[in-house]
């Protein structure tokens, strides 16, 4: 055996998902590093942050994000740190949900389907940020492939609340999104004959993850909002833009803006690039639910397992992430009125796999040889993907990091001007603003929940520290703030403008 042939032993599926992960941090790392944080960072960020006040934190948000970066931030307050630290983070964390599946997939599919995720602009744009949308992702595929390994029996005994424990961290990160995913694994047991039987052992894990991952959600309803449903429906308020039954808005967003809201049909084309790729996946998704209905069992194999590739695999580890992953993106394409790419995160992490055993499949032969032609074609075609996720992740950083800057040049001329800690900032889009500044960032209390936060205490805050009032191009100055005194236009960066409030 030549040299090429020991290696291709060593390179084993195993072996090529390590190497996939590696390059998802490095890549991560190379591109992404340098980006100021963004709005929702900030918020996250600034929780517990020793160095800042702790900005708004709204009903929708869940206080997992924070206690991720809380062990880096007790160190250093440094945004590069944190990138690296979070890119590290996601590495680990798509190796190890997608690791999971080995034990019923042992094949290149599962670290192809960890490229095809990992691959995404989206994806890699998300994975350094603090930013919920990727670790709930990768959680899902993980439980979903713990579930799988229990229901097959494949798999130590733990591995099962290791899927609990990663629909815990989930739930802990983003509880909206795992509701839909719990409601899909507990359908999936329910309507497989024989997982039926076996129902309360297999959803006991995840049940039991997302009731513990959810306490410190309830336990501060109870304690900011007069309870668990009046939180609900704050959140669901602040969320609601009033619109339902929008999945094109998905699909128009695909390609940026990062947050297309509103969203309008007129002014946001669906982008040809990004109608191709989701045709593309959804015709893999279809071919490898196809195939797994139209083969026959394996000779001495069971009715579970079927043909599909070299390798015969288990008709459910094509179906059930194909289901759940359908499943889990319907609240964003058909209840939220508007769209942002990461939103589907956790459904583009499941479907990468039976889109991944498609392409397998078309690779080889029903002996397991290799169709050179198919494989030639798949390869460029994997390859053109991967040139366009770099040109777009390239075009949304680059789009991104002058608005970014801008807060950084806004702090700057705001401590020139003297407004610098202690100093509070309110306005809509002061949040940001008073992160890079380190100052606190309030709102006029409106409704329950919200920090009880007056006019009166609002000009009581001026005679303490410094109180502005920042605005975008465009926004009305309220009549609270008549009275205050304009920084220089030319000293900001161009759209915004500042009003200091007067000592007293």
């Amino acid at each position: 055996m030549g040299w090429a042939g020991r290696l291709g032993e060593r390179l084993t599926p195993r072996v090529w998902l390590a190497l996939v992960a590696v390059a998802f941090g490095v890549v991560q790392v190379l591109l992404v590093r340098d980006l100021p944080l963004g709005w929702d960072e900030s918020i996250y960020a600034s929780q517990d942050d020793p160095r800042r006040p702790a900005l708004l934190f709204t009903a929708p948000r869940a206080r997992g994000m924070p206690w991720i970066a809380a062990p880096l931030q007790a160190v250093t307050g440094s945004t590069v740190a944190l990138r690296v630290y979070l890119a590290v983070l996601a590495s680990v964390a798509l190796y190890l949900a997608y690791a999971v599946w080995l034990r019923v997939r042992p094949d290149a599919s599962v670290p192809l389907a960890a490229l095809g995720f990992g691959s995404l602009w989206i994806t890699l744009f998300y994975a350094p940020s603090l930013m919920p949308n990727v670790p709930v992702a990768l959680a899902g595929v993980l439980a979903t492939g713990a579930l799988l390994c229990a229901a097959l029996r494949r798999g130590p005994r733990w591995l099962p609340w290791a899927g609990g424990a990663a629909v815990a961290a989930a739930t802990l990160i983003r509880p909206g999104d795992v509701v839909p995913l719990v409601g899909a694994l507990a359908v999936a047991v329910l309507l497989h004959p024989r997982w039926r039987r076996r129902a309360v052992s297999l959803l006991t894990p995840p049940v039991v993850g997302a009731v513990l991952g959810a306490l410190p959600w309830v336990i501060e309803a109870q304690q900011r909002y007069d309870g668990l449903f009046a939180r609900v429906r704050r959140a669901i308020s602040t969320q609601s833009t009033g619109q339902r039954f929008v999945p094109d808005y998905e699909l128009r967003a695909l390609d940026g803006p990062l947050l297309c809201r509103p969203c309008n049909r007129a002014t946001q084309p669906i982008p040809l690039t990004g109608l191709m790729w989701w045709v593309a996946g959804a015709v893999l998704v279809g071919v490898a639910v196809w195939l797994v209905l139209r083969s026959r069992p394996r000779v001495g194999g069971s009715a579970e397992v079927a043909a599909v590739g070299f390798r015969g695999t288990p008709r459910s580890a094509v179906l059930l992430p194909a289901f759940v992953g359908g499943v889990v993106a319907l609240p964003y394409l058909l209840l939220v009125g508007y769209a942002a790419p990461r939103f589907l995160l956790p459904a583009y992490a499941l479907l990468a796999l039976p889109a991944a055993q498609a392409l397998r499949h078309l690779c080889l032969r029903p002996s397991g040889v290799v169709r050179p032609a198919a494989a030639g074609v798949v390869a460029v075609l994997l390859a053109g993907q991967l040139v366009v996720q770099y040109r777009q992740l390239t075009s949304i950083v680059a789009g991104s990091d002058p608005g970014r800057q801008h807060l950084v040049a806004l702090a700057a001329a705001m401590a020139r001007h003297g407004v610098s800690p202690p100093c509070m900032l309110i306005g809509s889009d002061a949040a940001p603003v008073a992160y890079v500044a380190r100052c606190d960032a309030v709102r006029i209390r409106t409704s329950p929940g919200d920090e009880p936060f007056t006019l009166a205490d609002l000009r009581a805050e001026a005679t303490r520290q410094h109180v502005a009032l920042v605005l975008r191009s465009g926004q009305a100055r309220p009549s609270y703030a008549k009275g205050w005194t304009a920084l220089p236009a030319k000293d900001l960066p161009h759209g915004w403008r500042v009003y200091v409030a007067p000592a007293s």
